[in-house]
Order: structure tokens, then C-alpha cells, then sequence
């Protein structure tokens, strides 16, 4: 396949499966990563768990949980314990206002993509949806409406038609800086050395980590509807749920959201960086144990 094409698909399917880029911040904070072993062989796929601090001193952290739409179960099984342990968890999904989140309603919405389904079922992964607990009490809707969203593109002249140019032009720019292919060389290299069956997780474990192309499809994070309005109705909920006094709050949104997500923090919140910790998302060697 032209690499231009096969950049293409890889991106097309990252965004239905969570938009994602070079994920870093400031040049320091990481939110997304492929662990090897000592002979270079993909282990794992892991997600961060950025915490933050004031710079006053007061009792309070604010966690940036990075979300993958299908993942392991045993990932969600793994957020879904740390949840509780939260005063409030700011969740993202773009629906109506106290909407009830189940399968059924989300198959009925829309929510659920036909390219979501088929990745979950190639991949054998599970639906962030189905392992989710999203009746916990401590869970806070954080995200734009439909409505709001859809005026929030209109307002900055956003559409998929454009998201659709924005594609194809990026694939070109990506052949450009790599016309002989030599990232696919270097994924090709780790996925034959990985003595595994999972070559196709394993590429797009690797491009979630090192894909520049999103980051032009999806525009400017800051100004866009897609990152930059739905990041500061987050970060709106946030201020909320700290001056009723919550201590201890977590935002999960997909890992895309994190780098504009950490300086809202910073420049509106006075948060400082404090540690990450990391969790396997997609176990990428199936005969670890073997």
C-alpha cells in the first residue's frame, strides 16, 4: 500500500478509535507510550495519570486520566477501581444534558461507530463503554452537547468536510518527510521481533505514539470546537466542582485532549505537575506468559 494511503487509513481509524498525537507537553509531560523489553519488543500500549497540584499549598490534586475508547478489560477493570477514590470524575462523550449512559442508548445515538465495532472485534479488545461504571455516584458529566458542539464548529468554520481535506492534505505532508517509508521500516522491525501474532495492534500502538498527522487534521488544539471548546467546558466543571469542595478530582478524556488539557490547567488553575502514573491500555506481547 502507498504509504500516503496507508497514512490515511491509520489516521481515519486512531480518530474513530481516540484522537491521538505526539502526546507531550511542554516538551516534559507524556501521556501515551509503547514500553519494550530489553530486546526492543512492544509490550504494552500505556495510558497516563498526570497529577497536579496548587502552587499554594492546598490540599488538592487534580488527575488527568487518559482514555483509549477500546481497550483491555482489564484496563477498565483497573480505572474503574481508582474511580472510586475520587470526590468527583469529569467525564467526556458528547451527548445531551443528563443523558443515561448504557449500550443500548449509545447503539440508539450513535455514539458507538460501525469502525469502533469492527476495530473491537479485529483487535479483541473491549468497549470503554460497556466496562465503564458510568452510574457511579461520583461521576460528572464535562462535555459539549451535540447542539453546543455543532455551534461551536460553525462558529470556527469546522466541519467534517473540512476534517476531510485536512486528511488528505496531511497524508501528503507525512509522505513528504518520509518518502522511503523508514518509520514503517523501524514499526516492521518491532512488530517481527515481537514474536506475536498482534502485528496490527502493534502498528497502531506505535502510531498512536508518533503520528504528527491529527494534530493537522484536527487543527490548532487550543482554538478547535473538537479539543480546545470541549477541554474548557472540562476545565469550567472543574473550577465548579472545586469551590463546592471537592479535594480530589480526576478529568477522563481521550488521551488527544491531554497536552491543551495540562495548560489549562496550568494558566487558569495555577497547577503545577506533580507525577504520572502508567497503565497498560493494550497488552501487546501475548506470550509474555508463555
Amino acid at each position: 500500500m502507498h504509504i500516503s494511503c496507508r497514512n490515511s487509513l491509520v489516521v481515519t481509524l486512531l480518530l474513530a478509535l481516540a484522537p491521538s498525537v505526539p502526546v507531550f507537553a511542554n516538551g516534559e509531560t507524556t501521556f501515551v507510550r509503547v514500553t519494550e523489553d530489553h530486546q526492543d519488543r512492544p509490550l504494552a500500549l500505556q495510558l497516563a495519570i498526570a497529577s497536579y497540584s496548587p502552587r499554594t499549598g492546598r490540599d488538592i490534586r487534580v488527575d488527568l486520566i487518559s482514555a483509549i475508547h477500546i481497550g483491555d478489560r482489564e484496563y477498565y477493570a483497573a480505572l474503574n477501581d481508582r474511580f472510586r477514590n475520587y470526590d468527583a470524575l469529569l467525564y467526556e462523550l458528547i451527548a445531551p444534558k443528563d443523558v443515561v449512559i448504557s449500550r443500548q442508548e449509545s447503539e440508539r445515538s450513535g455514539i458507538i461507530s460501525n469502525t469502533q465495532i469492527m476495530m473491537k472485534n479485529m483487535l479483541q479488545l473491549s468497549f470503554q463503554l460497556d466496562e465503564i461504571d458510568y452510574a457511579a455516584s461520583n461521576f460528572v458529566h464535562a462535555d459539549l452537547t451535540p447542539t453546543e458542539l455543532s455551534q461551536s464548529m460553525d462558529d470556527r468554520g469546522e466541519s467534517l468536510y473540512v476534517y476531510f481535506w485536512r486528511l488528505f492534505y496531511a497524508s501528503i505532508d507525512q509522505y513528504a518527510k518520509d518518502p522511503l517509508g523508514l518509520n514503517d521500516i523501524q514499526m516492521l522491525s518491532a512488530m517481527l521481533s515481537a514474536d506475536s501474532d498482534n502485528t496490527f495492534k502493534i502498528l497502531l500502538a506505535y502510531e498512536m505514539t508518533n503520528l504528527d498527522t491529527l494534530q493537522e487534521v484536527l487543527g490548532e488544539d487550543a482554538d478547535s470546537a473538537v479539543i480546545g471548546a470541549r477541554n474548557q467546558r472540562a476545565v469550567d466543571v472543574l473550577k465548579s466542582q472545586l469551590d463546592g469542595g471537592a479535594k480530589r478530582v480526576a478529568i477522563f478524556f481521550g488521551v488527544a485532549h491531554m497536552p491543551d488539557m495540562e495548560q489549562r490547567l496550568i494558566n487558569q488553575l495555577d497547577l503545577i505537575y506533580l507525577d504520572t502514573t502508567w497503565i497498560d491500555a493494550w497488552r501487546l506481547d501475548t506470550h509474555a506468559d508463555k
